[in-house]
């Protein structure tokens, strides 16, 4: 007969997982602790046969390192913060995987924040990456010079994306956007067009502001004026796209091509451009710029300018840990990536 009445429950015997500590790593292997740490560390040199034996122990133990605590003690914490526009934006995806594939190259980790969270928020988060001891940022967003600052003058690197900052000295990666708008001008032009329009980004900030002159001055060089109707502002969002075209369609002397300064946008204007029962590109041609995956999707397929968003992630990554190890000089870096037109269906 069982030693429990029938109907009583044995009680369970919980097993709690305790971490593994320096302590019971270095009692495994034989060595001291200050052994393991410069193992764990790197930076003191330990013999091949003792680091091996004591990586073994970690691993048999699953001994993790406190990244926190070498934080503190290293004034390093092995992650690299970028702070995106909008990650809705498959562009953005695409740049956070080259960035973190350069990342990974040195054991960093990518933090991600996305912009479109507003601007009190994008400060928190700035505040929160200073107090967490980050080791570097990449930009691909506007910000403030007072927000830079907070950064700079925390001794964190800054790599911007898509344009040089304004009073704050950083390298920068991006695509040539004022060239990106000529070469789209010049590819409608060649096909016949004559009335163009363009949904611009933002033209405060880049890229939008260096997309919208590349476009007025390729209009200039075919010697002709450009017409402020036929200039519409869009927020690089689809609905902005759509938007922006209808305000275009409504024009008594409506454009024969759209030139828009993001994929989204121009998938935005094709649609509002099909709800007006016009079709694309016969009736309006629409050209994009970034070649994200859905602009081969959608119907028509979306002729576009390439801007390679995985290299700028990679370019960025490599600048900042470049400047993170100290293996870069003084001077500014720029790396501009290189872009090309792709046609499809669309113009």
């Amino acid at each position: 007969m069982s030693e429990h009445e029938v109907g009583e429950i044995a009680p369970r015997q919980e097993t709690r997982s305790v971490p593994a500590t320096i302590q019971a790593v270095a009692r495994a292997a034989g060595v001291s602790k200050t052994t393991v740490s410069h193992v764990i560390s790197g930076n003191r040199p330990v013999s091949t046969t003792t680091r091996r034996r004591v990586e073994r122990v970690m691993d048999e133990l699953g001994f993790r390192p406190n990244f926190f605590a070498q934080a503190l003690t290293k004034n390093r914490s092995k992650t690299i913060a970028l702070i995106a526009q909008d990650i809705t934006n498959p562009f953005y995806p695409a740049l956070a995987r080259g960035l973190q594939g350069a990342a990974a190259t040195e054991q960093h980790v990518v933090m991600l924040f996305d912009a479109g969270a507003g601007e009190r928020l994008t400060h928190a988060f700035l505040e929160e990456a200073v107090q967490r001891r980050v080791d570097g940022v990449v930009l691909a967003v506007a910000l403030v010079d007072g927000d830079l600052r907070q950064l700079t003058d925390a001794g964190i690197p800054v790599v911007a994306v898509g344009s040089g900052l304004s009073d704050v000295l950083t390298d920068w990666v991006s695509a040539d956007d004022r060239q990106i708008a000529v070469d789209a001008v010049r590819y409608l032009t060649s096909r016949g067009h004559s009335r163009l329009a363009t949904i611009t980004g933002p033209p405060a900030a880049e890229p939008g502001a260096g997309r919208l002159e590349g476009f007025e001055r390729a209009l200039a060089n075919a010697g002709r004026t450009p017409d402020p109707r036929l200039i519409v502002a869009g927020d690089w969002t689809r609905d902005g796209g759509a938007r922006a075209m209808r305000q275009l369609l409504e024009l008594p002397d409506r454009p024969s091509a759209v030139f828009c300064a993001n994929d989204l946008m121009a998938i935005g204007a094709v649609d509002a451009a099909r709800s007006a029962g016009l079709d694309v590109p016969r009736d309006v041609a629409v050209v994009g710029v970034d070649d994200i995956d859905a602009s081969s999707l959608v119907s028509p397929a979306l002729t576009t300018v390439r801007i390679p968003a995985q290299a700028i992630g990679r370019a960025a990554g490599e600048l900042l840990l470049d400047r993170i190890a100290g293996r870069a000089g003084p001077a500014v870096r720029h790396v501009l990536v290189r872009h090309s037109l792709i046609q499809r269906d669309s113009a």
